[in-house]
């Protein structure tokens, strides 16, 4: 059976359309509602991208028939912005850190800001960029781009490290501050309830019995350690409590 009688079936939002023929599925390469990428269906074997069939001829005149260059190969597009991108988690955490609030916003207008200038780089380069919503799910963006331009998922994986890596740094500069405020708040405590000089130098944490809710050492300036309890009860305020020791 050649080509021209053969019947074919194509994919299309997840439904199968068919049969058409030859003829029908080489109309539709050329409006641009079969891509290269389409999986289509030939009566044989698996269904495969239609650039990996006998369709692959149909590509090959589009492309000649346009009169436009091929787009660039993987390896030679430009990456600097979705690197630019595995980089928001980490600069986004320690910004956060500098100015003692969340940013949310930050982060949504990073990405969406290196991922639009993404888009036009893919463009100029003759790639077709990821759908636009996937700006919004910045891994799912990053997984699709390489696998639009055959290449390793690297900046992929890049971000999962980095958003990872952000976590525990954003985890351990709260701890710092619970236990840097609490340690003030203990040498309170010992002179207004106590009527006593020392003072605390630091306070190290035993355990988060829940969150929010700590077990901690505090360290006087004369080498006594204390055991006491600390609370987040708001955005910026913990609570000491010294236990009858």
């Amino acid at each position: 059976m050649t080509e021209e009688t053969m019947n074919w079936y194509y994919a299309n939002s997840g439904k199968q359309i068919g049969p058409v023929s030859f003829d029908e599925i080489a109309a539709l390469v050329s409006k641009g509602s079969v891509k290269p990428d389409t999986k289509v269906w030939s009566g044989q074997g698996d269904w495969q991208a239609a650039e990996n069939t006998a369709l692959s001829s149909l590509f090959a005149q589009q492309q000649a028939d346009s009169n436009t260059p091929p787009p660039l190969a993987g390896t030679d597009v430009d990456n600097k912005y979705i690197w630019a991108v595995v980089a928001v988690p980490i600069i986004g955490c320690l910004i956060e850190i500098m100015v003692g609030t969340e940013l949310i916003w930050l982060y949504i207008l990073a990405n969406i800001a290196f991922c639009s200038l993404d888009e036009r780089r893919l463009k100029a380069a003759g790639h077709q960029s990821p759908t636009s919503w996937m700006i919004f799910i910045v891994p799912v963006y990053l997984w699709k781009r390489a696998s639009l331009l055959k290449q390793k998922n690297y900046y992929f994986w890049g971000w999962i490290a980095a958003f990872i890596l952000s976590i525990g740094i954003s985890v351990g500069a709260n701890e710092v501050v619970v236990t840097d405020t609490a340690c003030a708040i203990v040498t309170d405590i010992i002179r207004e309830q106590y009527y006593s000089d020392e003072k605390c130098k630091a306070v190290t944490i035993n355990e988060e019995v829940r969150t929010g809710f700590y077990t901690a050492n505090a360290i006087l300036d004369t080498g006594e350690q204390i055991f006491i309890t600390i609370e987040e009860v708001g955005t910026d305020e913990i609570s000491v409590v010294i236990p009858e020791q």
